[in-house]
C-alpha cells in the first residue's frame, strides 16, 4: 500500500486529496472487462490516447462518485453522494466548476500517472454561449446536460504496457 502511514500524513499538509494506492497484475483483464464488473451510474471508463497511436498508455475508470456537478443553462445541481445538496442559477455555470476545483486539490504521490482523479464530463455545445457572442438555438437537446462533471471518489488505473492496475 502506497503511502505508508508517514508518508500519507506529511502529504497531507500539502492538499486536500491524498491518493492511496496498492498495484495488482491485470494481466488476465482488460480495461472493459473491469468497467462491466464494477460500473455504476454515474460512471466512466477513460482512454488515454496521445497523437496517432493507436493503444494508450492508460486507461482510467472511475466508479463511486461522490460529486456530480451538472447544468442547464445558467442552473447548476451539485449532487453528493447522489443526494441533490444544492441547485443555483450561476451567471457564468463555469464557476461552479471553479468553485469545486478550488475544493479539490490532490497531492501528486509517486508511482501515479498525470493524471489520477479529478473532474471527468463534457461540456456541451450550448456552452458556447458563455465563452463567444452566438445566437441561440431555437430548440435545445432534450434530456442532455449544457455541463455534466463528476469527481469519482475510487479510480482505478490500467497501465496498458505494465499489465498492472492501481
Amino acid at each position: 500500500m502506497f503511502p505508508d502511514r508517514d508518508t500519507f500524513l506529511r502529504l497531507s499538509g500539502k492538499g486536500k486529496v491524498v491518493p492511496v494506492y496498492r498495484e495488482i497484475l491485470a494481466d488476465l483483464e482488460t480495461p472493459v472487462s473491469a468497467y462491466l464488473k464494477v460500473m455504476e451510474t454515474p460512471s466512466f471508463l477513460l482512454e488515454s490516447v496521445e497523437g496517432g497511436e493507436k493503444w494508450g498508455r492508460y486507461s482510467f475508470i472511475g466508479t463511486s462518485v461522490g460529486k456530480v456537478i451538472r447544468a442547464r443553462g445558467n442552473r447548476v445541481e451539485l449532487l453528493e453522494s447522489g443526494e441533490l445538496k444544492e441547485s443555483r442559477e450561476y451567471e457564468d455555470p463555469i464557476d461552479a466548476l471553479k468553485e469545486q476545483i478550488s475544493l479539490y486539490r490532490p497531492v501528486h504521490v509517486e508511482g501515479l500517472p498525470g493524471f489520477f482523479g479529478g473532474l471527468v464530463g463534457y461540456v456541451g455545445y450550448e456552452m458556447v454561449r458563455y465563452f463567444e457572442r452566438v445566437p441561440d438555438r431555437d430548440k435545445p437537446a432534450p434530456g442532455l446536460y449544457d455541463m455534466f462533471f463528476m469527481i469519482p471518489d475510487v479510480l482505478l488505473i490500467f497501465d496498458n504496457l505494465r499489465h498492472t492496475l492501481k
